[in-house]
C-alpha cells in the first residue's frame, strides 16, 4: 500500500517536487518572430496563417505588453527582486573565484553593463 512516509512514497514526493521546479518547455517545435525589433516565438503546430494572425495582433498592441521589467512601472520591485536570507548565525564562505576565457569575459562584461545600465542590477 503506497503511503507518503513509506520509501516508495517519499521517492514519489521527491521525484514530483523535482519535476515542480523545472522550467516549462515548448509543447512543440517554435518558429521566433521579429515585430519592431521586439522578438517573439510561436509554435509551429499553429499554422502560418494563424502565426500571421498571432504576428498581426501583437504588431497593433506592441506598447500593451511588458517586454523587459523596466516596461512595467506599477509593479512593485519587491515582487520582482530575488532576494537571498541569511542566517546571521552562519559564518560565510568565501567562494572559490572562477577563470573564464577572455571571449567569456567579454560577454559577461557586456550583460552586466546592460543589466547596469537597465537598472535592473546594482552594485552593493
Amino acid at each position: 500500500m503506497w503511503s507518503p512516509t513509506s520509501r516508495r512514497g517519499m521517492k514519489e514526493i521527491t521525484r514530483l517536487k523535482i519535476a515542480s521546479k523545472r522550467r516549462p518547455e515548448p509543447a512543440g517545435e517554435v518558429q521566433e518572430k521579429e515585430i519592431a525589433g521586439k522578438k517573439f516565438k510561436l509554435g509551429t503546430w499553429l499554422g502560418q496563417e494563424l502565426q500571421d494572425q498571432i504576428a498581426e495582433v501583437i504588431a497593433s498592441h506592441l506598447n500593451a505588453f511588458a517586454w523587459f521589467a523596466s516596461g512595467m512601472p506599477g509593479i512593485d520591485p519587491d515582487l520582482l527582486c530575488h532576494r537571498l536570507t541569511m542566517d546571521a548565525k552562519v559564518r560565510p564562505m568565501i567562494q572559490r573565484i572562477r577563470k573564464f576565457n577572455e571571449e567569456r569575459r567579454m560577454v559577461i562584461r557586456e550583460e552586466t553593463h546592460k543589466l547596469l545600465s537597465k537598472g535592473h542590477i546594482r552594485e552593493i
